[in-house]
């Protein structure tokens, strides 16, 4: 006879994973019910460009966002402070310097039956940390979907990092984590002063699943998805912040396709769209 498994039976880890798949369950069935509907209200938004912004130009000029400061801490949650305000910050040519920033878009995205694909470029530097988040309405949401792109200090390595604050304060948990292959080809500059420059894709699919490809100057792909997000019903914005020292935000664009249907689709589609 099989015994029930208990919170004492599992591993930190496996803990972490069966409660979000509990998690998931109610809101998955639910998606499914209510999919045709939504489906007929948002095909029309398909391709809709919901945000194309360039911080590596001389600009101050960024009208699309909010931006608050942002705080991390290891094994306690993530924090804003002070208010929301428009972004009137300062960009450069080499980007927007994000450490200790979060930005926030103004326009909103719907993944109730449709996803959104995002752009991003950035160089990280030293010990530091781009994070996207989707789905929730601020940093300590436990339904916001949260993908970290963490660089080691003096290393070319670079993590891809998917989880949630699911923690027992809202604090970070990861739920799947794997190494961006070593840079072989990295230039002498790029090693001296310790950076590195990715270009990422990013499909919020709007179900359980996001997916996720990253190429750095070797134009070497690596792609790789997760399935442990609670579905969305409500329209979100789009966080992007930075932690450590220093996140160079280079571009980003953001629009809304058709869903993912399986990650052989997402591969290929991926492997052409990687691209600023």
């Amino acid at each position: 006879m099989r015994k029930n498994i208990t919170s004492e039976d599992l591993y930190p880890q496996e803990m972490i994973m069966k409660i979000q798949h509990d998690r998931q369950l109610g809101p998955i069935q639910e998606q499914k019910i209510i999919f045709e509907d939504m489906k007929k209200l948002e095909s029309p938004l398909i391709n809709k460009i919901v945000i194309v912004d360039s911080f590596s130009t001389l600009s101050s000029d960024h009208t699309e966002w909010d931006f608050c400061n942002f705080s991390t801490y290891d094994n306690k949650p993530n924090e804003t402070r002070g208010e929301w305000l428009p972004a009137n910050l300062q960009s450069f040519s080499h980007g927007l310097q994000l450490r200790t920033l979060i930005l926030k878009s103004k326009p909103t995205i719907t993944l109730r039956s449709i996803a959104c694909e995002m752009h991003i470029s950035v160089r990280l530097s030293g010990e530091s940390t781009l994070w996207v988040m989707t789905r929730g309405v601020g940093v300590q949401d436990p339904d916001s979907m949260v993908i970290k792109i963490k660089k080691e200090l003096d290393s070319q390595r670079v993590f891809l990092i998917f989880g949630g604050n699911i923690g027992n304060n809202h604090e970070f948990r990861f739920f799947k984590k794997q190494e961006l292959p070593e840079i072989g080809d990295a230039s002498e500059d790029w090693v001296m002063q310790d950076f590195i420059e990715l270009k990422l894709t990013i499909i919020d699919n709007g179900d359980d699943r996001v997916f996720v490809s990253a190429m750095s100057s070797n134009k070497r792909v690596i792609s790789m998805s997760c399935n442990k997000f609670i579905p969305s019903f409500r329209d979100t914005h789009i966080f992007l912040a930075g932690s450590g020292d220093s996140v160079l935000l280079k571009n980003f664009s953001a629009k809304q396709i058709e869903r993912v249907q399986s990650e052989f689709t997402q591969n290929a589609h991926h492997e052409c769209c990687v691209v600023f």
